[in-house]
C-alpha cells in the first residue's frame, strides 16, 4: 500500500501571534510582598540618607571650628598684636625721648615692641591668602622700617643735644599715627571679621538633617501602621527598634549640635567681642600716652595733643562703662579699677597741662615720667597691665569655647553611623518574617 505525503506548502501554518504574559509589568510591586519590599528599601534609603546628612553636617562643623582654631584666630591675634605693639612702640619712643637720659627699661620696652611687631608681621604673612591683605601687610612692613629709621635718627640727635631730634620724632609719630596704625587697624578688623564669619557658620541650624531624619521617622510610623493593618499585628518589633535607633541618633546628634552651637555663640558674642573691646582699649591707651608725651616735645602744638588726649580718654571711659555693665564681660575683677585709674591718669595730665601753660616743661616732664602716686606713669602702667591681662583672659576664653564646641561633636559621626546601621538591620529583621509568609 502506498502512502502519498502532502506537499509542505499545503500544510496549515502554526499561529504566530505572541502569547500574552500572565501578569502585567511591575505587577509584583502592587502585591503585598512587593509593597513590603518597597517599604524596606525606602526605609533603608532614608536611614542611609539620615546618616550621610548627619555625618556631613558634623564633619563640616568640626572642619570649620578646626580652621578657626588653627588658622583664622591665630591670624587675627597676630594682626591684633601688630596693632597693639605698634602703638606701644610709638608711646615708648616718645617717653624715651622726653626723659633725656633715656632710661634703660623704657628703651627696652620700645625695642621689645618693635621685635614683637616684626614677629607679628611674620606670623600674619604666613597665614594671609588674600592678595589685598598681603599687599596691605607689605606696606605696613615697609613703613615700619622707615619709622624705626626716623626714631634712630631722632635718638641720635637727641643724645647729641641737637634740637632737630624732636622734628624727626614728630615725623616718625605722624607716620605711625596717620599711615601705619590705620593700616594695622584695617588688617585687624578684617581678620577679626573672618573669625566672626567662620564662627557664625558653625551655629547655623542644620535644616537638611532635621528634614531627612523627620522624614525617616514619619515614614517608619506610616510603615508600621500599614503593616499592622495588613498583617493584623499591632507592633512590628524591627520597625520599632529601627525607629528608636534613629530617634536616639536624633537626640544624640541634636544635643551635641545644640551644645556646640551654644559654645560657638559664646565664642563669637562674648569672648571675641571682649577681645576686640579690650584690644581697642589697650591701643587707645597707648595712643593717649603718645599724645601726652608728644605734647612735651612738640611745643606750640600742645592744644592739639591735649584735645586728642581727652578725646581718647573720654572714649575709653565710655567703652569701659559699657563693657563692665555687661553680664557676660570677661575678667571684670582685673578691670574693676580701670575707671579709677583713668581718672587718676587724667588728673595727672591736667597737672602736666597746667605746668606747660606756664612754660615749666621740666615740672611737666617730671609728672609725666615720675613714679609718685599722683604722677602719670603709675596710673598708665597699671591700666596697661590690667588691659593686657584682659586680652589674655578673653583670648583664652575664646579658644576654650571653640575647643569645647569642636570636642562635643567628637564621636557623634561614628555614633550616627553605628545607629544607622543598627536601624537598617532592625528594619530588615522586622520585615523579613512578614515577607516570608508569602511564598
Amino acid at each position: 500500500m502506498t502512502v502519498e505525503l502532502a506537499h509542505p506548502s499545503t500544510e496549515p501554518l502554526a499561529s504566530r501571534s505572541p502569547t500574552a504574559p500572565a501578569h502585567p509589568r511591575w505587577w509584583f510591586l502592587w502585591t503585598t510582598p512587593g509593597r513590603i519590599l518597597t517599604i524596606g528599601f525606602v526605609l533603608s534609603a532614608l536611614v542611609i540618607a539620615s546618616a550621610f546628612a548627619t555625618s556631613t553636617t558634623i564633619n563640616d562643623r568640626q572642619q570649620a571650628l578646626t580652621t578657626v582654631l588653627n588658622h583664622t584666630e591665630p591670624l587675627a591675634f597676630a594682626a591684633g598684636q601688630l596693632y597693639t605693639t605698634l602703638s606701644v612702640a610709638d608711646a615708648a619712643a616718645a617717653t624715651a625721648f622726653i626723659s633725656g637720659v633715656e632710661p634703660r627699661p623704657v628703651r627696652q620696652r620700645y625695642e621689645q615692641a618693635i621685635t614683637d611687631a616684626a614677629v607679628a608681621v611674620t606670623r600674619a604673612s604666613s597665614g594671609l591668602t588674600d592678595e589685598s591683605l598681603v599687599a596691605l601687610l607689605g606696606r605696613i612692613n615697609a613703613q615700619l622700617a622707615v619709622y624705626t629709621g626716623l626714631i634712630e635718627t631722632a635718638r641720635t640727635n637727641n643724645r647729641a643735644g641737637n634740637p632737630v631730634g624732636s622734628s624727626y620724632l614728630s615725623e616718625a609719630s605722624s607716620l605711625m599715627q596717620t599711615e601705619i596704625l590705620p593700616q594695622a587697624q584695617e588688617l585687624y578688623e578684617e581678620t577679626s571679621a573672618r573669625v566672626d564669619r567662620e564662627t557664625t557658620a558653625s551655629t547655623r541650624i542644620p535644616a537638611p538633617v532635621i528634614l531627612v531624619v523627620l522624614a525617616t521617622l514619619l515614614f517608619g510610623a506610616f510603615a508600621n501602621r500599614w503593616l499592622a493593618r495588613r498583617t493584623r499585628r499591632r507592633v512590628n518589633i524591627g520597625l520599632v527598634a529601627g525607629g528608636l535607633a534613629v530617634l536616639i541618633m536624633l537626640v544624640w546628634v541634636g544635643t551635641a549640635l545644640v551644645i556646640s552651637t551654644a559654645d560657638s555663640r559664646s565664642a563669637k558674642d562674648t569672648a571675641a567681642e571682649s577681645l576686640k573691646t579690650i584690644t581697642n582699649l589697650a591701643i587707645t591707651a597707648q595712643q593717649a600716652r603718645a599724645d601726652e608725651t608728644l605734647a612735651l616735645i612738640r611745643r606750640g602744638d600742645e592744644s592739639t595733643r591735649k584735645q586728642s588726649y581727652y578725646q581718647r580718654i573720654d572714649a575709653m571711659q565710655q567703652q569701659l562703662s559699657e563693657y563692665l555693665a555687661r553680664d557676660d564681660a570677661i575678667d571684670k575683677s582685673d578691670l574693676a579699677d580701670a575707671e579709677q585709674l583713668l581718672k587718676r591718669w587724667r588728673a595727672a595730665d591736667d597737672r602736666i597741662n597746667a605746668y606747660i601753660a606756664v612754660g615749666n616743661y621740666q615740672a611737666a616732664t617730671q609728672v609725666a615720667l615720675g613714679t609718685g602716686e599722683d604722677d602719670s606713669t603709675p596710673a598708665f602702667d597699671k591700666l596697661d597691665a590690667a588691659l593686657s591681662k584682659g586680652i589674655e583672659e578673653s583670648r583664652s576664653q575664646l579658644r576654650n569655647d571653640i575647643v569645647n564646641a569642636r570636642r562635643v561633636l567628637s564621636g557623634a559621626t561614628v555614633g550616627a553611623a553605628a545607629l544607622s546601621i543598627g536601624a537598617a538591620i532592625a528594619v530588615t529583621l522586622g520585615l523579613w518574617p512578614r515577607l516570608s509568609e508569602y511564598r
